[in-house]
């Protein structure tokens, strides 16, 4: 059963200013690994593209949540998030100075 559909969209460069500590305030530890490997610009896009997806998620969630609830993942390049009791499919995409990120939530 669907509990919820998310989408958010943020602006890439509002992440250029504090970019270390919103990395920290905003990733999980695996996502900071994948987020350090990355060049300056695609840091960007990547920690816009997870907050926007973490913005989603918490939309569509038909529970009170935090943003440091959920944490993004990768198997084979498609974004994946688990949360106990929950199914959530999610997109994201980034086109020059925007990432969107969609969401639906379903109960497991």
């Amino acid at each position: 059963m669907i509990v919820g559909i998310g989408c958010d969209i943020v602006e890439i460069n509002r992440f250029q200013r504090n970019t270390e500590a919103l990395a920290l305030r905003i990733l999980s530890k695996k996502e900071q690994e994948l987020f350090y490997t990355y060049s300056n610009q695609r840091q960007l896009e990547y920690l816009a593209g997870h907050f926007a997806a973490k913005e989603a998620i918490v939309k569509a969630m038909d529970q009170n949540c935090l943003l440091s609830d959920f944490e993004i993942l990768y198997k084979d390049h498609k974004p994946i998030v688990k949360k106990e009791g929950y199914e959530i499919h999610i997109s994201i995409s980034h086109e020059k100075e925007y990432a969107i990120a969609y969401v639906i939530v379903q109960r497991s």
